[in-house]
């Protein structure tokens, strides 16, 4: 009996009439498709430069000075422009300034003085 009635239902037309064509057709879902991801890409763009600005700072991307327990200390950073960047360092009581320049992929170093261990 339980056989019959599921032969019965199966044949049974849809009490709900369903759609049979789509609701969004395929070129439309491909430009809204395409808008969004361009947006996105000006998005990410504008916020890769605003960063290279210094304008913002994610938590995240900030270097961590090493401790002076390592021995190395850092005394202050200064960007220059887009591409130099010098870090005054101390190490073993010398200071050192470390001009880098990522255009040029170089960094160099120069002794600035000896730091007198007695005041800080």
């Amino acid at each position: 009996m339980n056989l019959l009635a599921l032969q019965m239902a199966r044949m049974a037309p849809a009490a709900i009439p369903y759609r049979t064509d789509t609701p969004v057709s395929t070129g439309t879902f491909a430009l809204a498709l395409l808008i969004t991801l361009c947006l996105l890409g000006l998005l990410a763009a504008a916020l890769l430069l605003i960063r290279r600005r210094g304008w913002i700072a994610w938590p995240g991307a900030t270097r961590a000075a090493a401790s002076p327990v390592d021995g190395i200390e850092l005394q202050a950073t200064r960007r220059l422009s887009m591409g130099t960047t010098v870090h005054v360092v101390n190490y073993r009581g010398h200071a050192y300034l470390i001009v880098e320049s990522s255009r040029g992929t170089s960094a160099t170093v120069t002794p600035v003085a000896a730091v007198d261990e007695g005041t800080s």
